[in-house]
Formats: structure tokens, C-alpha cells, sequence
């Protein structure tokens, strides 16, 4: 396999070019210095590595070019299409690439994805963000300042919505959207027009423009709304038996992909009623399925007013460096906790120890929490609010709560025992006859008042002591870092994504971390010279 090799010294035509690199897209000049740094001989061979030398076949493009090649496609947010023609267009890519002069491109636009699908596979899109925090960990420490901090680390860890790249759709269109995909297929298998398949299988719906349209309903008519369900299962249902009599052999990828898709949109969105007529089911399906093109993308919130359909991006941002050092990507409908697992696994790949972890709230809950504590870590966060359902009324923080006794002592001295996770009940009885209750409870007449104990209730307390003083808001601040390299991100990326599902999107969040990285090497080099 050919190894890249560009020459480490600029030629006369570089110098010239690497002149007019100082503000505009300085990074090209960046990565043509440093190109020999970051792609050096131990991560040339573990990019070769993905491929198999059978001696089979066309030799693949040298993979440490084409992994440039996706740093400059992310950078400038081209196409797979376009990246191939600035590859022969643009002098900056010809200079970055090694390929001054050339008439003809250096790769494919076919090869380019599938590089893209093998480093995703082999997961090189992590040791590739690996490498950009390696740089810039050496580029702005010296050998002493290494050894004495190499292993701690200090992290912020936050996270923004992405939109998802799939159609999101109702369930009659859900299911329209997976026959319509299954008469595809099945006409590309046996070369049937696409007419003739829906009249043979039963379902004339599909010859319509849409759907709906081929419905045409009167849809403010709830008994025509109801009936135009009926008709698209049963017409559905029809469409699937027909490929099992007649396809039962070859009912594979893609094929089996839409057929799933269509039992798993009639399980969440449809029942059956009493009288054997099929309805769509009330209510939400729990992890309900929302689009065809991406089975991963979910409905989620950025708060309860404010929707998205798609997924979450997280990262966690070294607070002692400019540096993203891992990234994780979860379904919108994911509580955010779930996003610092993946995390400190890779933190911990890198041979990094968890020594301080910044986080929002909804991280709190994240067995990464427990882990740093336990191993001798701090974390920090802005605790829960203790406020009270009326401003008239007594808050939590009126209470006096002993961790060690385990008891919750009221404003008028009434003690209750609890343990952590306990909603604590006052007697209603003292509670009833207290002089006090007005300005405790609105519960009605033979209630007590209600105070719930969190199961990280002593942690919480640690936040709320920090929030109080000048020093412990700084502290708490400091969490900003990674909020700003969120909005770095967005603003390379957009707000939504690129490539259908979770691992795809990883892949390319890792990317662009990897050049929001190496853009603060070249800070950092600078500032130093």
C-alpha cells in the first residue's frame, strides 16, 4: 500500500501561497507546516491497518491523504462532489494535498465516502480527534509541565440539539413513506415497473401523487379520518404478504430494512379496538419511531415549550487547554446523562484521569459523577432549585435537612425521618393544627406538607454552598468554556445533520472538533512565536 509522503520543505510556488494564509482560511497554511506532525508514521499505520492486503483489486488511495481530505471537506463544508473538484481547482487544497499542478483529481468522490464509511467502522474519526489533542497537549506545554499534568484532566461537559437529516412524518405518511420504499426495492429485484407491483400486491394507494391524496378524504371528517387508517393497513398488510409469497428468498437488505420499519410504525402508532377496526393509538409510544430515512432520530426537547427532531451532541471541552478531547452523539428522546458515559471512555483511552467535571444539571445523574467522586475528583454544577409553589409559602431551603441523622426538621419544629430518594409527608395532624400552615401548604384539609429528598441530596448541598459566595459562582463559571466551544461547533456545522443516524453524526462531530482543535494548535503556536 502507498504511504503518503509530501515533502516537509516549502517550495518557492508554497512560499508564495502560504503569504496570503495569514487571515483568510489560515488553517491551510497550519496543516501544510504540520501535515508530517499529525500524520506521522505510528497513525499512517494504524490508518492502513483498516484495509486488508489481499493483493485483490484497484490499491486504495494513500489513507493518510484521504483522512486530510476529509479535514479539508469538513473544514470548508464541501460536498463529497465538490471536495473532489477543489482538489484540481483550488491551490490551497493542491498545496494542503501535496498535488500542486494537477489537472486530475487525486481521488473519487466514490472513494471518499467509502473512506469515510471504513474510518467510521474502525473508528479512526476517534484516534484522529486523539491526535489533534496530542498536538495541541505538546504544542502548548513543556516536557516538565507534561509529566506533571499529562494524566489530570479538568473537563466541561455540555451538550446542543442537532436536527435530525430524516423526514419527519405522521403515522399514515410513515407508513406510506416505507411501502413506497418497498415497491422500490422490489422493483429494482425483479425488474418490474413499480405500476405493476402496487396493482399486483393490492395497493392502489401508491399510484397516487400521495398518500393522501390517493385517499382523498375529507380529513376535518373524524369517521373519513378514522376509516382512511383502515384502508392504508389493510392495503399495507396486503403489500407485505405479496412480498412474502413472492420474495421469500431474497427478503434481505435493503428490502428487510423497510419491512421492519412498517411493523415497528404499526406496533407504536396503531391498535385495535374492540369491535376489530384498526385506529391510531392515543398517546406517545415511548422511543416512537419518527422517520423512515433515520430509524435513530427521536422527538426531543430543548425545554417545554421547544421541540426538535433529531439528536443530542456532546463534548467535553479541557478546561486547562483550547481543546475538545471526546465527543458522543444520543437520540433526541435521551436524557443528556447518557451522553457522559461514552465520554469518559474515551477520555480514558487517551490515558487521562478525571480529576475535575464541570456539568449541567442534567448530567448530574450520570454514573460518571459517582466514578469521580469516588475516585478522588470534584464536580461542579449549578444545584436544583428549592423554590416553593407560591412565593408566600415557606421553600425547601426553609427546612433544616441532617444528612447524618437523616432527618427534616419544619420551619414550627416538626421532625420527620427520610431516606434519600424519600418524598417526606408531614403528620397531617400537627400540620393541620400548626399556626404556620398557611404560609407552608396549599394541600387540602388532611394532608401534610410534602418536601422531596433527593437521592444526591449532600451533593446538591455542596452546589448550593458554592453558588453562595463570590468564589464558588467563579468556580461554577468556568463552565462557560464548553458553551462556547458549542457555539464554535454550530457555527462550523449548522444545527443540522449532515449524514442519517447516530454513528454517522458522531463521526462528523468528531471531525469538526478534531479542526476546532487543531485551529487552537495554530493559536497557540502563534501566541508562542
Amino acid at each position: 500500500m502507498e504511504r503518503w509522503s509530501p515533502p516537509v520543505e516549502l517550495s518557492r510556488q508554497e512560499q508564495a501561497l502560504m503569504k496570503r494564509l495569514t487571515r483568510v482560511r489560515a488553517l491551510f497554511g497550519f496543516l501544510r507546516l504540520h501535515r508530517h506532525e499529525l500524520f506521522d508514521e505510528t497513525f499512517q499505520e494504524q490508518l492502513e491497518g483498516m484495509y486488508r492486503t489481499t493483493g485483490a483489486g484497484e490499491p486504495p488511495h494513500p489513507p493518510a491523504l484521504m483522512c486530510m481530505v476529509t479535514l479539508l471537506q469538513g473544514y470548508v463544508g464541501a460536498s463529497d462532489a465538490e471536495a473532489v473538484e477543489l482538489a484540481v481547482v483550488d491551490l490551497r487544497w493542491q498545496m494542503v494535498l501535496g498535488c500542486l499542478g494537477a489537472d486530475t483529481p487525486p481521488f473519487s468522490q466514490g472513494a471518499l465516502q467509502a473512506f469515510r464509511e471504513r474510518m467510521v467502522a474502525h473508528e479512526m474519526d476517534r484516534v484522529l480527534l486523539e491526535r489533534t489533542v496530542a498536538l495541541v497537549r505538546s504544542g502548548a506545554m513543556t516536557e516538565g509541565e507534561r509529566r506533571a499534568v499529562s494524566k489530570a484532566l479538568r473537563v466541561a461537559i455540555d451538550s446542543r440539539p442537532l436536527a435530525g437529516a430524516g423526514r419527519v412524518e405522521d403515522t399514515i405518511n410513515l407508513l406510506g413513506h416505507a411501502a413506497r420504499s418497498i415497491v422500490r426495492v422490489v422493483s429494482k429485484i425483479t425488474e418490474r415497473p413499480p405500476e405493476e407491483i402496487c396493482r399486483k400486491a393490492g395497493i392502489p394507494l401508491l399510484l397516487a401523487p400521495s398518500i393522501k391524496a390517493g385517499l382523498d378524504l375529507d380529513w376535518s371528517d373524524p369517521k373519513q379520518k378514522a376509516a382512511a387508517i383502515q384502508i392504508l393497513e389493510r392495503q399495507v398488510s396486503s403489500l407485505q404478504q405479496w412480498v412474502d409469497r413472492h420474495l421469500d428468498d431474497v427478503v434481505e437488505q435493503p428490502l428487510r430494512t423497510y419491512l421492519d420499519a412498517v411493523t415497528q410504525v404499526r406496533d407504536q402508532d396503531l391498535e385495535t379496538a374492540e369491535d376489530g377496526t384498526v385506529r391510531i393509538r392515543q398517546g406517545v409510544a415511548p422511543d416512537r419511531r419518527v422517520s423512515i430515512e433515520d430509524a435513530e432520530m427521536r422527538h426531543g426537547r430543548k425545554s417545554r415549550s421547544k421541540r426538535f427532531d433529531g439528536y443530542k451532541e456532546h463534548i467535553a471541552r479541557d478546561l486547562d487547554l483550547p481543546v475538545i478531547v471526546a465527543c458522543a452523539v444520543t437520540p433526541a428522546n435521551r436524557p443528556e446523562e447518557e451522553g457522559a458515559a461514552p465520554i469518559a471512555e474515551d477520555v480514558q483511552r487517551q490515558r487521562l484521569r478525571l480529576v475535575e467535571l464541570h456539568i449541567d444539571r442534567a448530567y448530574v445523574n450520570s454514573p460518571v459523577v459517582d466514578d469521580v467522586i469516588r475516585t478522588g475528583g470534584q464536580v461542579f454544577s449549578k444545584p436544583w432549585g428549592q423554590r416553593a409553589r407560591s412565593p408566600d409559602l415557606f421553600s425547601k431551603r426553609d427546612f433544616k435537612i441532617d444528612l447524618r441523622a437523616k432527618t427534616i426538621t419544619c420551619p414550627a419544629g416538626q421532625v420527620e425521618v427520610f431516606e434519600p430518594g424519600d418524598t417526606v409527608e408531614f403528620d397531617p395532624e400537627e400540620c393541620g393544627a400548626c399556626p404556620l400552615r398557611a404560609k407552608c401548604t396549599q394541600a387540602a384539609s388532611g394532608r401534610g406538607r410534602t418536601v422531596s429528598i433527593a437521592e444526591d441530596e449532600a451533593l446538591q448541598g455542596k452546589f448550593r454552598k458554592l453558588q453562595q459566595t463570590g468564589p464558588g459562582r467563579a468556580v461554577l463559571r468556568q463552565r462557560t468554556a464548553v458553551e462556547h466551544a458549542l457555539a464554535h461547533i454550530a457555527a462550523r456545522k449548522g444545527h443540522s445533520a449532515r449524514y442519517i443516524g447516530a454513528r454517522r453524526n458522531l463521526f462528523d462531530l468528531r471531525r469538526a472538533a478534531a479542526i476546532q482543535n487543531l485551529e487552537a494548535a495554530q493559536r497557540l503556536i502563534q501566541e508562542a512565536a
